[in-house]
């Protein structure tokens, strides 16, 4: 028999951010994101009930550009989203938040650099990511428009006890990243783009524990 099942999620969004620089060399970055609305609650673990939604997220980056001819920068950002403890999917109605308590999980709306081969969804997660660019080679003209660039990104839970989108054990360190970009600006109407990264699954990763890759070349072509 099946379980009757109200998967309403009304959710409102209140943002604020600022940017600007500090000096001539460093810039930052800095947003923060309430959510707020309502959720219904889990089917599986009593009747279901409206529930609030009382989620949040933000977001910091500092960025130091070296004001060479290379256009050379190193970013250090961290992002953070909250977690629901009492949820057993992060974004789900069924197995979702539980009856009688607040909805804390943050689903995002938009995009967040939570790396290429992991990529995890905003919600429930703290990350550092740590990253520089640069055009080398801008001396010889063939190769004057070619970037490139890495990341290093760690991963944590915000809340050990909160689930995120895979299977997790009620632990904080999720793993770390490396990714790594090529692009290259052939003439004015044709870019080529190269990434690779790669993910090293941490304690708190349930699943195997396998190194996770990702590789994706693009091709763009203006009109």
């Amino acid at each position: 028999i099946g379980i009757p099942t109200d998967f309403d999620y009304d959710a409102t969004y209140l943002g604020v951010g600022a940017q600007g620089s500090l000096g001539p060399k460093l810039l930052y970055l800095a947003e923060y994101v309430h959510e707020i609305g309502h959720s219904m609650s889990d089917p599986l673990r009593g009747a279901q009930t409206r529930e609030d939604i009382n989620a949040f997220a933000a977001r910091g980056e500092l960025t130091y550009v070296f004001r060479d001819p290379r256009q050379s920068r190193v970013q250090l950002e961290t992002l953070f989203a909250s977690g629901d403890p009492d949820r057993l999917a992060t974004s789900d109605t069924v197995g979702g938040n539980l009856s009688g308590t607040p909805d804390r999980a943050f689903n995002s709306l938009g995009f967040a650099n939570t790396g290429l081969a992991f990529a995890p969804s905003l919600s429930n997660i703290f990350t550092v990511r740590l990253g520089g660019s640069t055009f080398p080679f801008i001396h010889h003209p063939a190769l004057a428009q070619l970037q490139v660039g890495a990341d290093v990104l760690v991963f944590n839970k915000l809340d050990s006890d909160g689930p995120i989108d895979e299977p997790t054990f009620q632990k904080m360190y999720l793993g770390v990243e490396a990714d790594s970009f090529v692009n290259y600006r052939v003439t004015s109407d044709l870019a080529l783009s190269v990434r690779y990264g790669v993910f090293f699954p941490g304690a708190a990763i349930s699943g195997p524990k396998d190194t996770r890759h990702f590789v994706l070349f693009t091709v763009t072509l203006s009109f």
